[in-house]
């Protein structure tokens, strides 16, 4: 039996970028904005194989076996890369937001927009559409004139899942598609193989990253729940705001959740 240890897509190092492909404004401002940030230690130190930049989170290189030069791992790449260097190695990353009146695609004046850029970027664009994706409905005979279409923080938390937790080596984007009845949350990758597909759609699975590194990095930003808290966070907003409860389709290789509007 091969008792070999898979190192995951991530963590893994990636032979064909090295410290120069990491974009350094976009690291420190990382490490600004998560107060790790140290005026005493330049920002190029934690470029390196043996300092990191949080207590949970590998060192962003690793030295390449033959020659014993630097590499980046692929979360480095994916977080904190330079444009260029990101899509030279991975064209697919990157998102779809589609905007349709009705309650499909027939609609010929749907709207389409590509978000590209890090995995960091792209998750801060998305999360700055959210005012446009839940827009509020006013109804001045209702007893809540400006109730939210859909759950602010269900929506904030399945777009950082789909991000998070995608699989970044299947070619395909994020897809979020806004009807005017529901909101699909599209992520590639089928659901994580310690996860029990039950236990995920009633919110009551443990914390199962696919990729840790990302989620641990997306945490500390303040931009996702806790372990294991994102699947009852969306269950339990989405309640709140009296919206029906989520639907979450798992398929062969992918996980779409789907938000339907509140009445």
């Amino acid at each position: 039996m091969n008792s070999t240890k898979i190192e995951p897509f991530d963590m893994r190092p990636n032979p064909n970028v090295n410290e120069k492909d990491i974009d350094a404004l976009n690291l420190r401002e990382y490490l600004i904005e998560t107060k790790i940030y140290k005026e005493d230690q330049p920002v190029e130190s934690y470029i390196s194989d043996t300092t990191r930049i949080a207590e949970l989170v590998p060192p962003l290189c690793a030295r390449k076996s033959l020659d014993g030069s630097l590499c980046l791992k692929n979360f480095a790449l994916l977080m904190f890369g330079r444009k260029e260097s990101m899509y030279l190695h991975f064209e697919y990353v990157f998102s779809v937001v589609s905007f349709y009146n009705g309650t499909d695609r027939s609609d010929p004046t749907g709207k389409r927009y590509e978000i590209t850029g890090t995995v960091l970027e792209q998750a801060k664009k998305l999360l700055s559409m959210i005012d446009t994706l839940t827009y509020i409905n006013f109804d001045k005979e209702s007893d809540k004139p400006n109730k939210e279409k859909f759950s602010r923080v269900a929506l904030q938390e399945a777009i950082i899942n789909a991000i998070v937790h995608r699989d970044y080596q299947l070619h395909e984007p994020v897809r979020i598609t806004a009807f005017s009845d529901r909101i699909e949350i599209y992520s590639p990758g089928a659901l994580h193989w310690g996860v029990d597909k039950d236990e995920f759609i009633s919110g009551l699975s443990g914390p199962k990253w696919r990729n840790q590194s990302f989620a641990y990095l997306f945490n500390k930003l303040k931009l996702t729940q806790s372990e294991g808290q994102g699947i009852p966070t969306i269950i339990r907003s989405m309640k709140a705001e009296g919206c029906p409860a989520p639907v979450f389709n798992l398929g062969v290789n992918s996980v779409t959740c789907i938000l339907y509007a509140g009445k």
